[in-house]
């Protein structure tokens, strides 16, 4: 298993070395992600941390790890290292990225299968329902709001102090902004860890360049290539010259059935 990730972590180095820019970053907001994969078994939950950008129009949802390793293999290219030692790189259970249009009012999704790279647009149809109830989360006055999204319902407290309409995942749009969420069976939680005004750096906001040149799919066709890339997990790696041991192939699988509670139910 340690020399399947390995391998892993290296395509996916390799390929994400290059970026494009997104939008000027104004605003960092930094959540913990818990979350259960397996709905029958309470020790699956696990927990990561997640980077919101935030700059004037746009906003990148990432995994910290993600934003890590991509800023190291940039650097590297950049900078004309040699190629950095990707074994003590942090890893990350999360390869998608989210960037959200406040203009266009669209969220685009992204995502890789090994070398195949996908994205898809959606609306931001997001109802929340406001109520008069207060609450404080580390001293900070927060108000509540819930909403029903991809088969779940949300609890969220946000803070109209911090009057920024952002929040984790494709959560935005309320009138401050979201310091904590979770779903009602308490599979799903984000919680704020910080949140900071970097518009002095004159920082931008990016993501890889590969991503400029992935295919556009309705989000039902990338659901089902995802789906498809996992049954067929063994024969994608051949396709690359790689070739894993069915004891390996096996565990692989038998940890993907596992996984049977994801973020987004169907509605």
């Amino acid at each position: 298993m340690k020399y399947l990730t390995a391998i892993l972590c290296f395509l996916f180095g390799v390929i994400n070395a290059q970026t494009i820019t997104i939008d000027s970053l104004k605003y960092e907001s930094r959540y913990l992600f818990s979350f259960q994969l397996d709905s029958t078994d309470a020790n699956s939950k696990n927990q990561e941390e997640t980077l919101v950008q935030i700059g004037k129009n746009k906003s990148l949802f990432i995994s910290t790890n993600m934003f890590k390793r991509d800023s190291m293999m940039t650097s590297s290219i950049i900078n004309k290292q040699p190629m950095l030692n990707l074994a003590g790189v942090p890893k990350t259970t999360m390869s998608y990225k989210i960037v959200k249009n406040r203009d266009t009012k669209t969220i685009t999704y992204y995502d890789n299968f090994l070398s195949t790279y996908l994205d898809y647009d959606e609306e931001m149809k997001l109802n929340w329902e406001l109520t008069n109830e207060v609450e404080k989360i580390d001293q900070l006055s927060c108000k509540i709001a819930y909403i029903n999204y991809a088969g779940r319902r949300y609890k969220t407290w946000y803070s109209t102090d911090i009057a920024i309409p952002e929040g984790p995942y494709k959560f935005s749009g309320l009138p401050g902004l979201i310091i904590k969420m979770e779903d009602t069976k308490g599979f799903y939680q984000f919680e704020l860890i910080s949140f900071k005004d970097v518009s002095s750096d004159k920082q931008l906001i990016t993501i890889s360049s590969k991503h400029d040149k992935s295919k556009k799919v309705s989000k039902k066709d990338f659901l089902k290539a995802k789906q498809n890339f996992y049954d067929n997990f063994g024969q994608q790696l051949s396709q690359l010259g790689i070739t894993l041991g069915q004891d390996t192939l096996k565990a692989q699988q038998e940890k993907r059935k596992k996984q049977n509670n994801p973020i987004e139910l169907a509605e």
